[in-house]
């Protein structure tokens, strides 16, 4: 089984995760990303020395013998600084609603659920995780995927990767649109026909020292938007948060975002003015990182069982990882990678 080699598309935790554990299994892998940098939705970003995450917040169901826990200790990161934090706050909501938004009917409980046992964050935020999943693996960067054929990866520089199977961890009908060889034109109208969650329009913001003081707990209101704080704390202040909400902007993003912090403040008084600076992510912005149509934070929507995707494509070296497969977030794709390591294996 050595010498069977599996190109990857896509260095996002899907990706990661599904090399990860065919390396153990005894595949070559080659993963390819598009960008500067690994990671995907868990990529993140230095703006004036302070580190923001743009999709990796926290996790559920991380304490021992729950799901997460299992999954983390076979690839090796839950020996990650993990940290136990406090309960969401939810105000004027039930439950954090948020982390599914609109469209998630089949899964809101299956993802919920290991979030009201235990929700943990990680020291250094997404590039901790990511740097531990590509330890031992050979990720190639700056490789943007525009054809797929007979097995052969064709990238945009001109350079082209074939293995023995081919796995996809960016979105499924971006990827077969990719696909040169013959399929079956009733699997590529099926995946037209799905539907995508909406984009998620995110503020960055840097707090003037001594502002604003640091919460070990996400804040979600009225599911309309989720507030989740930084990592750095000065003197129990925060030096950072994020406004996050699943409402694609219409607007011009700068009047957009200090709406925004207005409504946040009704939480956190004299917020406005404790912002220093502040950047913000749209809908567009994800689409460039991720490759999803419009930018959608979780992918296909699964209001039905019917919408759930079997890893392996029409194509038989062809296969599919990733949340748009089954449950979104990090148990979701963690999940997704490993149905596809073994529908592989089984070959």
């Amino acid at each position: 089984m050595a010498d069977r080699h599996v190109i990857i598309i896509g260095a996002g935790l899907g990706g990661l995760v599904c090399g990860k554990f065919l390396s153990h299994r005894g595949f070559t892998v080659t993963i390819l990303e598009q960008s500067t940098q690994a990671g995907g939705a868990l990529q993140t970003f230095v703006r004036d020395g302070i580190r923001f995450d743009t999709g990796f917040h926290s996790v559920g169901g991380l304490d021992r013998g729950e799901p997460l826990d299992l999954i983390f200790r076979q690839l090796g990161v839950r020996s990650l600084p993990w940290f136990r934090m406090e309960d969401d706050e939810c105000i004027g909501c039930s439950e954090p609603f948020l982390r599914l938004s609109t469209g998630w009917e089949v899964e809101r409980r299956h993802v919920l659920e290991p979030y009201r046992k235990s929700i943990w964050r990680l020291e250094g935020g997404g590039k901790t995780l990511i740097d531990a999943l590509k330890t031992g693996q050979q990720v190639l960067l700056r490789k943007k995927v525009v054809a797929i054929e007979d097995r052969t990866v064709y990238c945009a520089d001109g350079s082209s990767y074939r293995g023995d199977f081919v796995v996809s961890d960016i979105h499924p009908l971006t990827t077969m649109r990719m696909v040169r060889d013959h399929f079956r034109p009733a699997y590529l109208q099926r995946l037209e026909m799905l539907s995508n969650g909406p984009g998620a329009f995110t503020v960055y913001a840097k707090l003037r020292h001594g502002s604003i003081k640091h919460i070990k707990h996400s804040i979600f209101v009225n599911n309309d938007f989720m507030i989740h704080f930084g990592d750095e704390v000065v003197e129990g202040y925060a030096r950072s948060l994020d406004i996050v909400t699943f409402q694609p902007a219409d607007r011009e993003r700068d009047a957009y975002a200090q709406e925004l912090i207005r409504k946040a403040s009704v939480r956190l008084p004299g917020l406005p003015e404790a912002i220093e600076k502040y950047w913000t992510s749209t809908p567009k912005t994800w689409e460039r990182y991720t490759g999803t149509p419009g930018g959608s934070a979780y992918g296909i929507c699964k209001n039905s069982t019917s919408d759930y995707l079997a890893p392996q494509t029409p194509l038989p070296w062809l296969f599919l990882t990733g949340q748009n497969l089954g449950l979104h977030g990090v148990l979701g794709t963690s999940i997704s990678a490993i149905n596809t390591c073994n529908s592989i294996s089984l070959l």
